[in-house]
């Protein structure tokens, strides 16, 4: 395969989830919180800051899947289910993520019906400054579809199972740890790092409740910025901006938010560090 473009670039963070507890009002004052917090340790650093974290944009339920021996995450594949929880739209995403990117590229990942596929190779970076390369792909799927044999994502990206060590449609196909995420999207707020051409980061902070435990008490809460490019050109100052805001986000100023023993989202699917 031809080289994959980065298309964005994604710098994540944990921050403590303790501080986000109670219901949506509280959780939205402590995202301005932060934001205030964060907008005024960055703002010597960028050319502008913009909104807050006030925009509850999205609102699904996560379901991770995988072989009762994890045999997706051990061919460093991740596959999952995301519903609207208001309108029931479901949608899946196989994705393969790996701090090779020229691994991470070589691979098809097509869905069955490429028309209504959505793929996208990125840069996911987390701290102190590791990157893993992604590609994905995202799907719509039906009400009714189920996910319960290892054919179902066979099928639904049918060059899938030729790049799995070992593949039986049959195999049985379950929610990782049976854990469903009530998740929460809050965007809004950005900061601009580029002045010719200009270019701005997106913020987000993404929040997650275990469906089965307390209502108000999260289990993760990530903060995230990004920016991107569809020919990946990204200048050398705009990298280098991005760059110190990150390594700021881990220093002193902001101490306070950020919970350096929290697992990534995915981490604490499969409840690993």
């Amino acid at each position: 395969m031809g080289q994959a473009y980065v298309i964005s670039r994604e710098y994540k963070i944990m921050l403590r989830a303790g501080l986000f507890a109670g219901n949506a009002d509280t959780l939205l004052q402590q995202a301005g919180a932060f934001w205030r917090d964060f907008a005024q340790a960055i703002n010597p650093h960028v050319f502008d800051t913009d909104g807050s974290l006030n925009a509850m944009t999205k609102q699904r339920y996560i379901r991770f899947y995988d072989t009762k021996d994890q045999h997706l995450h051990n061919n460093h594949y991740i596959f999952r289910e995301r519903i609207d929880t208001i309108s029931g739209d479901r949608e899946v995403t196989l994705k393969f993520r790996l701090a090779d990117r020229y691994i991470a590229q070589d691979r098809c990942m097509d869905a069955a019906n490429p028309e209504r596929g959505k793929s996208k190779f990125e840069e996911d970076i987390k701290p102190v400054f590791q990157s893993l390369y992604s590609f994905s792909t995202t799907q719509k799927i039906s009400s009714d579809k189920r996910l319960n044999l290892m054919d179902d994502p066979g099928r639904l990206y049918p060059h899938l199972p030729k790049q799995l060590d070992t593949y039986s449609e049959t195999e049985p196909l379950l929610v990782v740890r049976n854990f469903t995420a009530h998740e929460y999207v809050l965007t809004g707020a950005n900061f601009q790092i580029g002045k010719e051409p200009k270019v701005e980061a997106t913020c987000a902070l993404v929040v997650w409740y275990d469906v089965e435990g307390a209502a108000q008490k999260p289990n993760v809460v990530e903060f995230s910025f990004k920016y991107g490019d569809e020919d990946e050109t990204y200048p050398r100052e705009v990298a280098q901006r991005a760059y110190q805001i990150f390594q700021m986000l881990q220093d002193t100023i902001l101490a306070g938010w950020i919970d350096h023993k929290s697992k990534t989202k995915t981490g604490h699917v499969y409840d690993m560090s």
